[in-house]
């Protein structure tokens, strides 16, 4: 409870008597802090300079009646700070229960009884106790939430310049996640000069937990990928990165997460792309001129699931002007309001109306499209798109 030597009161009644009667029994319980107005305007004037821990309120007053304190205090949100405890006459019961029905939290019938008037003041004011430390809980949540999110996104690049050689390569990436934060991640980056590793994760769960397995997932490709690098001189296979990845995520994981994932090394000169799909959704392939289209390849399982598992390396060649576009399944799973979802052939649509256009207006584009067709929908997952084109 409010430490009663710190509890300010505030006793509002027009009746001297009245106000003289219950602030003695008042100090009697321990509260010390009290004030008293002879009407309501006085009342509101008074807290509106001072915030009071509790307002004992008489029904009927002149200027502002107790309705009428009731309604401006309603109006301006005060009674999220503020309880009142509604004082009246026997012959005023009707009016009272307007007053609770505007907010006041109790009231007090007069003549005032100790025992009554100790047990509601109590009760009262543990209860606006509590409700001031969840505010003060949800707001230090709220900020350390807006944080992470900052630093999640953080994690993944921003800024993707143009890979030089004989053949450029452009890179593009978005995420959104569903929540403040969320377990998507995309990455770009030179594993070897002329090698280029682009990945899509997604780890099952939402929230804190799932951000959490990604920052591990996502710092785990790449130091693996860099560190075999620089041991051998040359860009590894992703079937033994991604192995390599799996052995680790499989140990310390008490609740199970796990991580699908598509992961390439692209040669930038001569546009070969080894990769792995670890349970993934599939990416698009966006050949120069022509219709987009899934690339298919048996699925591995999701890293994180199954110790010991094995990965395949798949090979595809990217030529001049081919585009390759890596989703997480949110972007699929965009849902509207009545059920309806956006869905592969959507996807592909999609596309194929920007099939020529370079890796930031693809992104944007496919982007902007599904959140166009979720509408107001509340976002159920995180929605994140990879582009890379050869030039």
């Amino acid at each position: 409870m409010t430490p009663i030597a710190q509890a300010r009161l505030l006793v509002a009644d027009d009746n001297p008597d009245n106000r003289e009667v219950l602030i003695r029994r008042l100090r009697r319980l321990g509260y010390t802090s009290i004030e008293s107005a002879v009407d309501g305007q006085e009342a509101l004037e008074m807290n509106a300079a001072a915030p009071f821990d509790l307002i004992l309120l008489d029904v009927m007053m002149p200027r502002k009646n107790g309705i009428q304190v009731l309604e401006t205090l309603n109006a301006e949100k005060r009674l999220e700070t503020t309880p009142v405890i509604m004082i009246s006459a026997a012959t005023e019961l009707d009016t009272v229960v307007r007053c609770l029905e505007l907010g006041a939290e109790d009231y007090l019938p007069k003549p005032f009884n100790p025992a009554l008037l100790k047990a509601r003041l109590g009760a009262v004011l543990e209860k606006y106790r509590l409700r001031a430390e969840l505010r003060r809980h949800l707001a230090r949540m709220e900020t350390e939430l807006a944080e992470a999110r900052e630093q999640q996104l953080s994690m993944v690049p921003t800024e993707f310049p143009a890979i030089g050689g004989a053949t450029p390569v452009e890179v593009h990436g978005a995420m959104r996640p569903a929540r403040e934060v969320g377990g998507d991640f995309y990455d770009a980056f030179e594993i070897v000069p002329g090698t280029l590793c682009i990945a899509v994760g997604d780890v099952s769960g939402k929230g804190m937990p799932a951000a959490l397995f990604m920052a591990r997932a996502r710092s785990l490709l790449r130091a693996t990928a860099l560190l075999m690098a620089g041991h051998r001189g040359m860009a590894p296979m992703p079937d033994e990165v991604a192995r390599a990845m799996n052995d680790e995520l499989c140990k310390n994981n008490p609740f199970c997460n796990f991580l699908t994932l598509f992961m390439g090394f692209l040669d930038t000169a001569s546009g070969e792309l080894r990769y792995v799909n670890a349970g993934h959704v599939r990416p698009y392939v966006l050949p120069r001129g022509g219709a987009p289209y899934e690339l298919v390849s048996p699925p591995d399982v999701p890293l994180g699931f199954e110790p010991e598992a094995v990965f395949r390396t798949g090979v595809l060649t990217l030529g001049p002007g081919d585009a390759l576009v890596a989703i997480s399944d949110g972007v699929h799973d965009m849902e509207r309001e009545d059920g309806t979802i956006f869905g592969r052939p959507a996807t592909l649509d999609c596309l194929a109306g920007a099939v020529d256009r370079g890796a930031a207006a693809l992104t944007n584009h496919l982007m902007d499209a599904v959140f166009a067709f979720g509408g107001g929908a509340a976002q159920a997952d995180d929605v994140t798109i990879l582009a890379v084109r050869r030039a």
